[in-house]
């Protein structure tokens, strides 16, 4: 049986280390595709190109020979970038197509930008006629780093609602064992981890573990971020603000534990996540 090789796109960000590494542990042939990959990123070996996703000739040249590609890339218009990865792969046999979108993604929820965006490029690979998998992940442990600053760790906005944190590694073990079994039917996948906290008890645990420093987790209002980016011209901070304002009114789903556990189970909780950390 010819070995499957799977072109990443988006391959330097923070949710690509993972499912690339794990499916390379499952013996899938890779290339890695993005502006700023480089070999210093990786552990092994890998055969990596620098390019554009919306420079035809970039795009087209790293999905040559490829039979599958996974689609892990931020700051982009996703509905944009998945439309021409798919005119792209018309043209060559690509026999799978997957994609990272988010938990919160539904119809419902399509009144904010961001996913709208990603509901739309969800639609575009249903719809392609290629076989697919849309992994739809919780927050990750690995996200908390982010929110602590100049020794200061801070929430931004009220956030109350409850989130199965999961580990980065659990999700690429996920990605690796829905291509492991071609048995797999298209479908969509929620990825949780196996405990529930708040963002701010979260961090606070997160902070304890690595910033001792932190005494306290502070709460950033929302409206207050917005004139802060209003007055500077922060576009970062801008959306940001938009982000979070949103999951102040958006619930994680609730999925069925068998539907959780079709890929294997999510079994790194916070602690096994800390020790794996500091080993």
């Amino acid at each position: 049986m010819e070995k499957m090789k799977i072109l990443v796109i988006g391959a330097s960000g923070m949710l690509a280390g993972p499912a690339i590494r794990k499916l390379d542990e499952a013996g899938f042939e890779l290339r890695l595709f993005s502006r700023t990959v480089k070999p210093s990123m990786f552990i092994n070996d890998y055969e990596i190109m620098q390019g554009d996703l919306f420079r035809p000739a970039d795009l087209e040249k790293a999905m040559s020979g490829c039979n599958a590609v996974h689609i892990s890339v931020s700051g982009v218009d996703d509905a944009s970038a998945t439309r021409v990865i798919l005119d792209a792969a018309a043209k060559h046999s690509i026999k799978r197509i997957s994609m990272v979108s988010g938990c919160t993604v539904t119809e419902e929820n399509r009144w904010f930008g961001f996913i709208d965006q990603k509901f739309r490029a969800e639609q575009m690979i249903i719809q392609s006629g290629i076989p697919w998998f849309i992994f739809r992940p919780t927050w990750f442990f690995e996200s908390l780093a982010m929110m602590v600053r100049d020794g200061k760790a801070t929430v931004l906005g009220k956030q109350t609602e409850l989130y199965h944190w999961v580990a980065a590694d659990d999700f690429g073990k996920k990605v690796a064992n829905a291509y492991l079994n071609e048995g797999n039917r298209s479908g969509i996948y929620y990825i949780y981890g196996p405990e529930r906290y708040g963002m701010k008890e979260m961090l606070e645990k997160y902070c304890a573990e690595f910033h001792p420093e932190v005494k306290k987790v502070s709460e950033t209002p929302i409206p207050f971020l917005r004139l802060i980016a209003f007055m500077t011209g922060n576009r970062q901070l801008k959306f940001a603000a938009s982000l979070f304002s949103y999951f102040e009114k958006v619930k994680e789903p609730e999925v069925p534990e068998k539907e959780l556990a079709s890929l294997g189970e999510a079994e790194t909780d916070f602690n096994s996540w800390v020790e794996s950390r500091k080993n």
